[in-house]
């Protein structure tokens, strides 16, 4: 990887969350700067923001014009949200003002920060250097992994010590995905996982991919169906 990990390394490498049993959650994928088709998604689920859950897998920015909106609203809503490769390229372009990130994030999505304004920029910088690489989930009795990405071999339990080794294993990596390679995934009963586009959502090993938004609209998934279809994968 040839983007620094200057300012991400400031970022929270990981927290865990207690969701009670009760609570509907729903994990989306990479949005791609786009609200519109966040909120048809949502609409289908009935996403009540006030009762349910919302957690985003990174990829939030870029591509599309509404990366400041679609902040925003998650800012709103209290959503829970770990980052992307597009967060970490916005990030060092602007926050430690790297020129090989500004001309890779800006070629890859990013250009839409030209008719933003610095205001605008410098709060979603501060807002997402608040965010971190991972969420280990407790929820209806399993352990649920949430990061961008994922590398082939993973533990939830021992990971490295810092944020910036972490960087490429969980933003940046396509191993796993690319070769459909799964060694080891563990300290969690499974994770969620974007960043590698798919038509269909699929599992490698213990690990769900739902990068589904190139191919017509992003993936909301309701974190109890996954939970009843990880059951029944490993009682088959």
């Amino acid at each position: 990887m040839n983007v620094k990990t200057t300012a991400i390394s400031k970022a929270p490498l990981c927290k865990t969350l207690d969701i009670a049993d009760d609570q509907r959650v729903f994990v989306v994928g990479d949005l791609d700067g786009d609200y519109q088709k966040l909120q048809a998604q949502l609409n289908k689920v009935r996403f009540n923001p006030q009762d349910d859950v919302l957690i985003s897998l990174g990829d939030i920015i870029d591509r599309g014009q509404d990366s400041a909106e679609l902040v925003e609203y998650f800012q709103e809503i209290g959503a829970h949200v770990v980052l992307g490769n597009h967060e970490h390229m916005m990030m060092e372009a602007l926050m430690s003002r790297d020129s090989f990130a500004m001309r890779l994030w800006t070629q890859n999505g990013g250009a839409w920060h030209q008719s933003a304004s610095v205001q605008t920029l410098l709060s979603l910088c501060r807002w997402f250097i608040k965010q971190p690489l991972a969420i280990k989930l407790n929820y209806q009795g399993h352990k649920i992994g949430i990061s961008h990405t994922l590398p082939v071999t993973w533990s939830w339990e021992n990971m490295p010590g810092n944020t910036e080794a972490c960087v490429w294993p969980l933003l940046w990596d396509r191993e796993r995905f690319l070769k459909r390679k799964h060694n080891v995934n563990h300290g969690v009963d499974f994770s969620v996982h974007g960043h590698n586009s798919t038509q269909v959502c699929l599992w490698i090993g213990n690990s769900y991919h739902i990068d589904t938004g190139r191919y017509g609209h992003p993936t909301v998934i309701n974190l109890s169906d996954t939970i009843d279809a990880f059951k029944q994968l490993n009682l088959n």
